[in-house]
């Protein structure tokens, strides 16, 4: 290990050590109205995208509902990290609720996430989403698969990137060496993910009839009161699991010898700052290396949490400002990833990073932030 890469470790660990306990203490109250709440809305528009007496109204909704299943979806992150409440049973409970919203079956998603993508963060063949190719394997690929990844790679890509290579072939249809071991879990909640999806269709074909009367024009509005708000929403999700752990200073790994836990979390994730709202209706899951150096700490929690940590370790936490040009831009740079040199490349393997990404020491100015480049020193 570097010395950068020590001393990063080091800050992290001497973070964890500062942490108030009260911070990472969840409560019973807090954790079941912030779900029963946010559960009310989610109910509340998608009744209302049936029942409202407009058709602007009915298409308000639309627009809100998937903003709303990613609230969700935090709340149920929380609960798969235990985090929620205090109350192992209740936040399996609540967690299985609110992933229902998602299509995302809770135990599938335990396993990825909890013991996969935050056990081996950026290292390549173990985490299990938006792993980047190296050029050598690009070129291996046949024409149609390369296609395919320049499309993932898109900024318009990442949600088909997240369908295919996470929800289908993580949560839906894993690999026998990617299930969670609690198999009878694993395969019940998925069952409950289709009784769930079909109970909500068969309610949104019968709204809809209510409206329109049993033809074509029913058929339609039933099919998008399901599928755009999820289809949105997992283009949306894609997006954000982009962009916690892919940024031309972000550095991925294969070499167990070179990783470690506690480096890799506070270099390789990201803090990206949305405007006003999104944070807040993000549940506070961008404060990113705060949560994967310590996922105890509760949704709520994670601000000052984050706020603590680039104090302690202002030379390696990434503080990126979102703007839509600072997406393009990454877009552009992380297509693939070069782990001799430790950078990210263009599809022709040309550096679009700063070279050794794991021993780079310094907070990231502003000023560089308009190209990927510009951050080297």
């Amino acid at each position: 290990m570097s010395t950068p890469q020590r001393l990063a470790a080091e800050d992290a660990r001497r973070w964890r050590a500062s942490l108030p306990r009260e911070w990472r203490r969840s409560s019973i109250l807090h954790g079941t109205v912030l779900t029963l709440i946010t559960l009310a809305i989610y109910v509340g528009l998608f009744l209302g995208y049936f029942l409202l007496p407009t058709w602007w109204l009915r298409g308000s909704t639309l627009f809100f509902l998937p903003m709303v299943i990613g609230s969700l979806f935090v709340i149920g992150h929380d609960a798969a990290h235990n985090s929620l409440t205090p109350v192992g049973w209740l936040n399996k409970i609540l967690g299985r609720i609110v992933f229902l919203p998602a299509y995302h079956p809770y135990t599938s998603w335990v396993h990825a996430h909890n013991t996969m993508h935050h056990g081996w963060t950026c290292f390549k063949g173990r985490h299990p989403d938006f792993a980047p190719l190296t050029k050598a394997e690009y070129d291996a690929m046949p024409w149609w698969r390369r296609a395919v990844e320049r499309v993932y790679r898109s900024p318009l890509g990442v949600g088909l990137a997240y369908a295919q290579g996470f929800w289908v072939e993580h949560l839906l249809f894993p690999r026998k060496e990617n299930r969670s071991p609690f198999t009878l879990w694993f395969h019940l909640d998925r069952l409950l993910v289709l009784g769930f999806l079909i109970a909500q269709g068969s309610l949104a074909w019968h709204l809809s009839c209510q409206l329109h009367g049993n033809n074509w024009r029913a058929v339609l509005h039933s099919s998008a009161g399901v599928l755009v708000p999820f289809g949105l929403w997992i283009w949306f999700m894609g997006f954000v699991s982009y962009i916690q752990h892919t940024h031309p200073l972000c550095a991925w790994y294969n070499n167990e010898d070179d990783w470690t836990f506690h480096h890799v979390q506070l270099k390789s994730s990201t803090h990206i700052v949305f405007p006003w709202p999104i944070e807040s209706m993000l549940n506070n899951i961008m404060d990113h290396a705060a949560h994967h150096l310590d996922p105890t700490i509760p949704l709520y929690n994670l601000p000052q949490s984050q706020k603590l940590l680039e104090e302690t370790a202002a030379d390696h936490t990434i503080i990126i400002p979102w703007t839509p040009m600072e997406y393009l831009r990454t877009c552009a740079a992380c297509k693939l990833y070069d782990f001799e040199r430790h950078c990210w490349t263009d599809w022709n393997g040309n550096p679009t990073s700063p070279l050794n990404l794991p021993t780079l020491v310094r907070r990231v100015p502003q000023a560089n932030l308009q190209s990927p480049l510009g951050a080297s020193s």
